[in-house]
């Protein structure tokens, strides 16, 4: 279960939250996840918007000494409902994955896209070139509507022991690879 700070942290957000309202929980959390005396950095990054210059997409990084090991993209819950909203944030993800991809030290570049307190994973295989991010990418259809981003695949709530618990052993995996990358440097 998530320390109480942490909890009392998420208590504080509206009922009727912005994506502002969730940076310092998410700050909070991810801080608990890579302590601030470890070698490990939480980075906000304000990154423009292409589509909207006026925008900033807000993401959070962590940061193995500046190598990145793990990306957070936030959004508002009410993004969850609308198919625009989820197919940009699935979107904007994925191109972040592509970005950082080469500069990940690890073998799997993980990701997250929250929506409020709805999570869903991504990961990217950095050892293959041409490998796809899971899930899979759902193309859009050239002349329907489709759902690309399907609302299931927020399925999980960091409030939740499943949310939680998928969360932290994605923590351990980056944990025990950066582990095994400083003993293999200190070799």
């Amino acid at each position: 279960m998530w320390p109480n700070k942490v909890l009392r942290q998420f208590a504080t957000i509206p009922t009727n939250p912005s994506e502002s309202d969730y940076h310092g929980s998410y700050n909070k959390l991810l801080n608990t996840l890579f302590p601030v005396d470890s070698d490990f950095v939480v980075v906000p990054q304000y990154l423009p918007d292409a589509r909207n210059a006026a925008d900033f997409i807000v993401m959070f990084e962590v940061l193995l000494i500046n190598k990145p090991v793990l990306i957070l993209d936030l959004k508002p819950p009410s993004h969850l409902d609308l198919l625009s909203k989820r197919q940009l944030a699935d979107e904007q993800i994925r191109s972040r994955m592509g970005d950082l991809v080469s500069k990940c030290p690890l073998e799997t570049l993980h990701a997250v896209s929250a929506m409020g307190t709805k999570l869903c994973f991504y990961s990217l295989d950095t050892t293959h070139d041409d490998v796809d991010i899971v899930p899979a990418a759902i193309p859009r259809h050239p002349t329907r509507v489709n759902d690309t981003a399907p609302e299931g695949r927020w399925a999980l709530d960091i409030l939740d022991p499943a949310g939680e618990g998928r969360l932290r052993e994605i923590t351990q995996e980056i944990t025990d690879g950066c582990a095994a990358l400083s003993a293999t440097s200190s070799d």
